[in-house]
């Protein structure tokens, strides 16, 4: 498909780090799957709480990667603060791109803002360089509303203006972007599962009572937490055997989240474990009988790719691209965020209506694993 391997920069907005082990790490594993192929190097930087200022360079393989993080800003006058802010993220951004001696055939940007500051100075030191967005931010979308600000449009529409190719992990996504004006050459592309970390097991998962897990940044706003509280409460009223696991942690709601649920229910039928580790995250959809997603909206949840690469039956609602992951009997997708609607689907719920764990293993591998992304998104850059 192509003649030699393609030098790559990654600028981005979002990427694991100290203070978000999580964060973003569906841009990193785009990273990894082009590295297969070709020459990747990331370069992300972020104001942290935790260090004074540090500089990390790590490379595997054909990718490198270039992250620094520095101290907050301490201005107690919000002007002057974010003044200092956009200065200080743009400089530290400058220093680093001066400092690549490489010449890159493809800059991609992943999620536009504020990863598009540095991308324009970037552009500007390689101007046959085709730069290509990747976005993945729900701010877009009505029901979120992020989407505001003179600094954010300005320079969102500065780079969608200059970008050969849009990439979207939903259709919704686009349509949300074109609302917006946003226009460009759109190309919808898969998130990466990793495959070898989600696998089933031959552990068994015939337990004596529904096992549900929620995995998600516990953000109620967008992951619905109040609705998946309040469907264990109805559980529990219908006197169903259940245990409901939410992985994930949120500091700033965590606590509203325990005060809503041991009012109602014991530790023994809703549990918060915390953050975990993918492979520990493997472990637990491995014991599970089912996942449970309610959102409010999405984009291509990874989530529901890693159950059903374990073998786990999922229940979400329709948000994002889900009608187009989840198979028939793969899992079940509700008409609405209606509690009552949820709870019957789980009071009914029975493993044998869906799919082996192996089938819907070699699914999830064959769309989402990293060779067959790495092959879609190589087609894209080479698209005059």
């Amino acid at each position: 498909m192509y003649q030699k391997p393609l030098n790559i920069l990654f600028l981005c907005s979002w990427y694991p780090n100290p203070e978000a082990n999580s964060n973003g790490i569906f841009i990193k594993r785009h990273a990894q799957a082009l590295a297969l192929k070709h020459k990747v190097t990331v370069l992300f930087v972020k104001s942290i709480h935790t260090v004074q200022l540090a500089e990390i360079q790590t490379e595997e393989g054909n990718l490198k990667e270039i992250l620094v993080f520095y101290p907050k800003s301490k201005f107690n006058f919000p002007f002057i603060s974010s003044v200092f802010k956009f200065l200080k993220f743009k400089s530290h951004y400058k220093k680093q791109i001066n400092l690549l001696d490489d010449t890159f055939d493809i800059i991609h940007v992943n999620t536009i803002f504020p990863a598009a500051i540095p991308a324009l100075y970037a552009i500007k030191k390689n101007p046959k360089a085709k730069l290509i967005i990747t976005e993945h931010w729900s701010g877009y979308y009505p029901e979120d509303g992020n989407y505001t600000g003179f600094l954010m449009k300005y320079y969102t529409q500065k780079l969608v203006a200059l970008a050969n190719q849009i990439l979207v992990i939903s259709d919704k996504l686009k349509h949300a972007m074109q609302n917006h004006q946003l226009n460009g050459n759109y190309h919808l592309i898969n998130n990466v599962v990793d495959t070898t970390v989600f696998n089933p097991t031959s552990e068994s998962k015939a337990n004596e009572k529904l096992e549900i897990l929620h995995v998600s940044s516990l953000v109620d706003r967008e992951k619905n937490i109040s609705g998946i509280i309040e469907i264990a409460k109805k559980l529990k009223e219908k006197q169903f055997s259940f245990k409901l696991t939410l992985i994930g942690y949120n500091e700033n709601e965590i606590g509203h989240h325990k005060e809503n649920a041991y009012k109602f229910l014991t530790r023994n039928e809703i549990e918060f474990v915390g953050y975990k580790k993918p492979n520990e995250i493997a472990e637990y959809m491995n014991k599970s009988s089912v996942f449970l997603l309610f959102s409010y909206f999405e984009g291509m949840p990874v989530v529901l790719l890693e159950s059903m690469a374990c073998g786990l039956p999922v229940i979400t609602t329709a948000v994002g691209q889900v009608k187009e992951m989840v198979k028939p009997d793969f899992g079940l997708i509700l008409k609405t965020n209606n509690v009552d609607e949820c709870v019957e689907k789980l009071c009914t719920f029975n493993r044998s209506r869906f799919a082996t764990a192996q089938v819907m293993h070699n699914e999830i591998a064959l769309n989402y694993g990293y060779e067959e992304v790495c092959k879609s998104i190589t087609k894209i850059y080479l698209t005059n």
